[in-house]
C-alpha cells in the first residue's frame, strides 16, 4: 500500500473482504461523544449513525512510511465531505457490526456486559443498550 492508494477490494485483519459497493451497518459509538473511528472533516460523527446502513464508495490508504498507512473506507456523509472509517479499528470495538461473524454465546454475555457498563456511566443511552440488548439476548438463550 502506497501513501493515499485507492482500491476496489481490501483484505481485512480478519481475513474478510470488504469492497466498494458493499454496505455497513454502523455499530455503537464507543465514546460519549460519538464515533471515534468514524468521523467527516475530522471530527467523529454522532451517535445518532447507530444502526445506520452505509455503502461504502472507496477505499483508501492514508499515513506515512513511518507512522504506517490504514485502510479507510469512504461513504457519502452529510454535504460534500465523505465520512471516513477507520475500518479494522472501527470493526474491532464494535463501531462498525460485522455481519459475517456470530458471535458466541459467552461473547454475546461479555458484550452485553460491557455494554451494561457504558449505560451505567453514562456513556451509551438506555435505547442503545436495550437494541443491542434485544439483538444479543437469541444467542444468549439459544
Amino acid at each position: 500500500m502506497t501513501n493515499k492508494s485507492e482500491y476496489e477490494i481490501y483484505l481485512t485483519k480478519t481475513r474478510d473482504t470488504l469492497r466498494v459497493g458493499d454496505t455497513l451497518t454502523i455499530g455503537i459509538p464507543t465514546s460519549d461523544l460519538g464515533f471515534i473511528y468514524i468521523y467527516q472533516s475530522g471530527q467523529p460523527v454522532l451517535n445518532t449513525l447507530s444502526d445506520k446502513k452505509v455503502v461504502v464508495d472507496k477505499l483508501k490508504t492514508y499515513g506515512t512510511k513511518k507512522s504506517g498507512f490504514k485502510m479507510y473506507a469512504h461513504f457519502k456523509g452529510y454535504g460534500l465531505v465523505p465520512v471516513l472509517i477507520d475500518y479494522d479499528t472501527a470493526l474491532e470495538l464494535g463501531e462498525i457490526k460485522n455481519p459475517k461473524i456470530k458471535l458466541t454465546k459467552e461473547q454475546a454475555i461479555s458484550k452485553l456486559k460491557e455494554t451494561k457498563e457504558l449505560l451505567d456511566l453514562g456513556v451509551i443511552t438506555q435505547a442503545d443498550y436495550d437494541k443491542l440488548k434485544s439483538e444479543l439476548t437469541p444467542l444468549i438463550l439459544n
